[in-house]
C-alpha cells in the first residue's frame, strides 16, 4: 500500500483526519504526516492497529512539543507485516489543561512515553492507568520540558 492509498483508506473512515503536507525546506521524512482530532484519536488508532490491510503493529515512540500557543503530540507507527511507516499528530489547545486519550491498551509501547510526556511536559493521558512521574521525583513542581518553566534552584543542584 502506498502512501495515497493509506491516506484514502483512512479518510474514508474518518473524514476529519487531514494529510499534514511537507512545508518546503522542512527536514522530515517521506512518510505520511497526519493531522487528528483529539477526540478521535484512540478511534483512528485502533482502525490503524487492527485493520488487516494497514496493521501498523509497532508503535515506535511517542513523543510532544511544546509550540508556546499548544502542544502537539506525535506518534510514530509502523507496520512491520506489510512495511509501511505513519505519522499522527494530535493539536492540544488547552495549555492549560492538556489532555488525550492514552493509546496505551492499543500499542503496550506508549505505557513509560505516555508517562514520559506527562512527567516532562505535563499533558495528561486519559484513561491511562498509572499516570505518575517517571524521571521526576513526585514533589517536584512543574514540567521543565515546557518553555514557560522557571527553574528554581533546589537540593538537585
Amino acid at each position: 500500500m502506498n502512501a495515497q492509498e493509506l491516506l484514502a483508506a483512512v479518510q474514508a473512515k474518518f473524514p476529519t483526519v487531514q494529510e499534514l503536507p511537507k512545508v518546503a525546506g522542512q527536514a522530515r521524512s517521506e512518510d505520511i504526516h497526519l493531522s487528528v482530532p483529539a477526540a478521535a484519536l484512540v478511534e483512528v488508532c485502533r482502525f490503524l492497529r487492527f485493520d488487516p490491510p494497514l496493521s501498523f503493529d509497532s508503535l515506535a515512540f511517542v513523543t510532544s512539543i511544546d509550540w508556546k500557543t499548544h502542544y502537539e503530540v506525535v506518534y510514530y507507527m509502523t507496520s512491520i507485516l506489510h512495511k509501511h511507516k505513519l505519522v499522527i499528530k494530535v493539536k492540544l489547545e488547552d495549555r492549560g489543561n492538556p489532555e488525550v486519550q492514552t493509546v496505551s491498551p492499543i500499542w503496550a509501547a506508549a505505557d513509560w512515553q505516555e508517562r514520559e510526556i506527562f512527567d516532562l511536559m505535563g499533558i495528561k493521558f486519559q484513561g491511562h492507568y498509572n499516570m505518575r512521574r517517571i524521571l521526576l521525583p513526585d514533589d517536584w513542581e512543574g514540567f521543565p520540558l515546557r518553555k514557560d518553566y522557571v527553574a528554581k534552584p533546589d537540593r538537585y543542584d
